[in-house]
């Protein structure tokens, strides 16, 4: 008996994936930093609050929120100014092409994302007609 494969339709949204990413990236950021502000405060001042430590965790994760979607921001402007993208319009669900030479193409796509819309490149669309998907 032979199975045949099926073609997954279904596409999470840009939003929830670009969202997902921020999350990993604070989380793993977060454990890290704070694990070092803890051991640090610890060894130089023993008797510290850990209230203090939970204050720096939520503030740290406000920051990195802050600071990777404005780095994701300026990425975008760069990439129109440089001419790495199909369009500066991103609206719900519209394609942006994005080269593949483009410096900060992970940020550009964040962007994108977070804004609604999906990116790809020539060498993705290539691949994928080459294995016989239609993404």
């Amino acid at each position: 008996m032979r199975l045949h494969s099926t073609k997954c339709r279904y596409r999470r949204a840009p939003r929830t994936t670009a969202l997902m990413k921020i999350i990993l990236i604070i989380v793993l950021a977060n454990q890290i930093l704070t694990m070092a502000f803890a051991l640090l405060a610890s060894q130089h001042h023993p008797d510290i609050a850990p209230g203090l430590t939970i204050l720096f965790s939520f503030g740290l994760c406000a920051l990195l929120s802050m600071w990777i979607r404005s780095d994701a921001k300026h990425a975008w402007i760069d990439a129109c100014d440089g001419g790495f993208l199909s369009s500066e319009d991103v609206r719900s669900g519209r394609t942006v092409w994005i080269r593949a030479d483009c410096p900060r193409r992970w940020l550009v796509i964040l962007h994108i994302e977070l804004a609604g819309g999906f990116a790809t490149s020539a060498a993705e669309t290539e691949r994928a007609m080459q294995t016989g998907r239609d993404d």
